[in-house]
């Protein structure tokens, strides 16, 4: 659990941030000048970026309207057999994979399968309460805005319920100790996503504790809950009657054409990158390669997907957000997108554009001035995703190394938008 904790303090050091060469080519070439010029500009910053950081690589695309006016690749996805990093290159996109359960909800709410305000109990094979109240019945809502009270940062033992599925390409001898530490948490064995909710959140589960649930009533708090996300996942299973990645893929993935877009690593071919991790302290100028693994919650955070395709799930929220999606219908967009509590369940009053933690949809976050945007962080991976209803311009980021460089990359992104936003309407025609 040690190990997670410090995977945890890195996150949080890139959510504070946030307030090589390459031979992919930038989509920029018949922009206007004006345009033009910004985004060279841009291109010449990521590219300084790329040559000074020891993130190995990196994508960004950034959009306006429907159109990609920026998608590049820096540094590489496979630095051992030098292969480029491209808005093509499959990465783990982490928690950004919670909003996909949000659509996949709403989906189901809008073909009359389920309301958000029913009893998530009323969906599963075995109940679920909060012990310190258990006379408040936890709800579907509570689930999709982070105030289901049901703690996200249970201890889960010696080892996660995850499983390798490759072995590390370093010998027991060039191996750091905390690297073998980290790859012994993580090989343990994974589980069905019901049975892994069970032993954590069903009394006499093996990870079940009180500790597990937050000291709050359901409803009361806004606290970013991982497992309630899966449990989310679960109730679209039992709903559906379909795995959550049989359902994604027939009712986002393959409407949308997102034809490199997987939760399982069987499914996908070398285009994926490795995952990389820090040991800052004793290496801090030296990243390892960490093997792959399976985890047991994956419609939490495991989704593999690449810049391309999740433009166009940008491109597809943006057009939904102005009554213009395909997969869901408008009502259903504006509840996906749309502030779904009151400030009274926030704490703080961060006003930064980035800030995830002010306001949320359907999984979707909500900053102050008004960005839909969303967050990953985990082991091999730094990712964002976010769009500006005011001038509809979004972007796509992520990276194979969880290093607080990766706030320089989306600061650079974030100020070039904001000038671009600032451009007379002749010049972005």
């Amino acid at each position: 659990m040690k190990n997670l904790q410090v995977l945890l303090l890195v996150t949080s050091i890139f959510v504070m941030l946030l307030s090589c060469k390459d031979d992919s080519k930038s989509t920029h070439s018949k922009l206007p000048h004006p345009l033009q010029k910004e985004i060279d500009t841009l291109d010449k910053k990521l590219t300084k970026i790329s040559q000074e950081t020891l993130i190995p690589g990196f994508a960004a695309n950034i959009l306006q309207g429907d159109e990609v006016i920026y998608s590049k690749g820096f540094g590489y996805s496979d630095i051992a057999n030098q292969h480029k990093f491209s808005p093509q290159t499959i990465n783990i996109i982490a928690s950004i994979s919670k909003t996909f359960i949000g659509v996949a909800i709403m989906k189901l709410v809008e073909d009359g399968k389920l309301k958000l305000d029913d009893p998530i109990n009323d969906y599963l094979p075995f109940e679920i309460w909060n012990p310190h109240f258990p006379e408040t019945v936890i709800t579907i809502k509570h689930l999709v805005t982070h105030t289901s009270s049901l703690n996200g940062d249970f201890d889960d033992g010696e080892k996660r319920p995850s499983q390798l599925v490759e072995q590390s390409r370093y010998s027991k001898d060039e191996m750091p100790k905390q690297l073998a530490e980290d790859i012994y948490y993580w090989d343990g064995t994974a589980l069905p996503l019901e049975k892994y909710i069970e032993e954590i959140f069903k009394p006499n589960g093996k990870w079940y504790a009180k500790s597990n649930f937050s000291n709050f009533k359901p409803g009361k708090k806004y606290e970013y809950s991982n497992e309630g996300s899966n449990l989310a996942g679960l109730i679209v299973e039992r709903v559906s009657g379909m795995s959550f990645s049989a359902f994604t893929q027939k009712h986002i993935f393959q409407p949308l054409n997102m034809t490199n877009s997987y939760w399982e690593y069987q499914d996908l071919d070398s285009t994926i990158s490795k995952l990389y991790i820090q040991y800052e302290k004793e290496y801090p100028s030296k990243v390892f390669e960490f093997p792959r693994a399976i985890d047991s919650g994956q419609p939490c955070g495991d989704l593999k997907s690449n810049g391309d395709d999740l433009t166009k799930y940008l491109v597809e929220t943006m057009n939904g957000f102005n009554g213009k999606g395909k997969i869901l219908n408008s009502k259903s967009y504006q509840t996906l997108l749309n502030p779904q509590l009151s400030r009274t369940k926030f704490e703080g009053d961060d006003p930064s554009a980035l800030n995830d933690d002010y306001d949320v949809g359907v999984f979707w976050a909500i900053s102050k001035p008004g960005l839909r945007l969303h967050k990953g962080g985990s082991i091999g991976v730094y990712s964002l995703l976010y769009f500006n209803p005011k001038n509809d311009i979004g972007m796509v980021s992520y990276c194979n190394l969880a290093h607080p460089d990766f706030g320089k990359i989306v600061n650079t992104i974030r100020n070039f938008e904001k000038k671009l936003s600032k451009k007379p309407a002749a010049d972005n025609d």
